[in-house]
This record gives C-alpha cells, structure tokens and sequence, in this order.
C-alpha cells in the first residue's frame, strides 16, 4: 500500500514540473559557477546547523581535476578543508565536532550540487513556460538548474527526494560571471549557508 502511494507522488510530482516546463529542443552548454581553471575564489561564509552558527570565510579553489573548499574563521581557524574530484572526494581536515559523517555527506552533496559537479548527459532541456528561462532537468528528476534565458547563467537550483523538494539555491547579483550571493537551504533540515563573495 505504502509503494502505491509512493509512485502516485511521483507521478504528480513529474507532472506537476513538467506543467510548468516545456521541453526544449535547443541543447545548450550551462555555464557552470567559479570553474575558471587554476583560480581561486573567496566568500564571507555563514553557516546555520540547526542551534549552531558558524562564520568565517569560505575558499574555493579550482584545481586540473578537483576542486579545493576550505572554510575558515576570522581569526584563522580551519574549520573543514575538502576537495571533490570527480566522482570522489577527500577530507584533508575537519574540525573535531564537525567530524561526522552525516555532516560531511552534507557538506559534499551540498557543494556537489552548488557547484553543478553532477551535470551530465543524462539531463534534459527545458523552457519555463511563464519566465521564458531555460531549465536543465536530470532525467531522475532529483536536481533542475534554472538559467537566465539572456546570460545562460544559473539563477536557482532545487533537489528532491522522493517525496518533495529538500534543497533550494539562489545564485543572485553577477559581476563578471561571479554570483555575489549565493543562499543554500535545506527544507528537510534546519541547515543554511550563505555565502557572499570577496574576490
């Protein structure tokens, strides 16, 4: 019984994202954020896990085949120093509370997600029938990227489980490509981060 209900919500769930979109047949190349090779970027970092609040200063790093985050405070401290590869990723340090599991999970399905490490072939292209804006659809229906129709550079993000949407991301205020903000918050969770670039 509980399995009937579950695919009745998925199938609303599709049906009610592809109301809103109109498939594309367009194919386009997205513009994935801070992925210029071999450069650094740095963000004014706020993180909220549930009571605890941590700010700092969040620094990507673009490597041949990786990408470097490391987020630290005012006064130096490393919070956490991770680098995704591919389909991988390695923890070079974490803070001693931090050092769980679920939270490094977190940390890297988030950053995954943000960065748009997870786009490939296996997408599909799509109109916003009200916005006029393309929409990058992976063919799971887990994660849908928004793009400005003019720019071709992404302004939101949702992921969803099975059941309804958990993570929502706003990329706002472009300087040379760079968004200046960007806000990441989990529906399921009370976990946000906010970050606002530096240079």
């Amino acid at each position: 019984m509980k399995l009937r209900y579950l695919i009745i919500f998925i199938l609303l769930l599709q049906s009610c994202l592809t109301g809103k979109l109109e498939l594309s047949n367009k194919n386009f190349t997205p513009k994935k954020i801070l992925s210029e090779n071999t450069k650094s970027y740095i963000y004014r970092a706020d993180f909220r896990l549930y009571d605890n609040n941590f700010s700092g200063l969040l620094i990507l790093k673009n490597k041949n085949k990786s990408r470097r985050i490391v987020f630290i405070n005012e006064i130096g401290m490393k919070f956490f120093d991770l680098e995704l590869f591919a389909d991988s990723f390695k923890i070079h340090h974490i803070f001693g509370p931090m050092n769980k599991k679920m939270f490094i999970n977190l940390l890297v399905d988030d950053f995954n997600f943000m960065l748009m490490n997870n786009i490939d072939s296996n997408s599909e292209n799509f109109i916003d029938k009200k916005t006029g804006n393309l929409v990058l659809k992976q063919k799971n229906v887990k994660e849908i990227y928004y793009f400005d129709k003019n720019t071709l550079l992404p302004k939101s993000a949702e992921k969803y489980s099975l059941t309804r949407k958990i993570i929502f991301i706003e990329y706002k205020n472009y300087r040379n490509k760079i968004p200046k903000h960007i806000n990441i918050k989990h529906k399921n969770i009370k976990f946000e981060m906010n970050l606002t670039f530096i240079k």
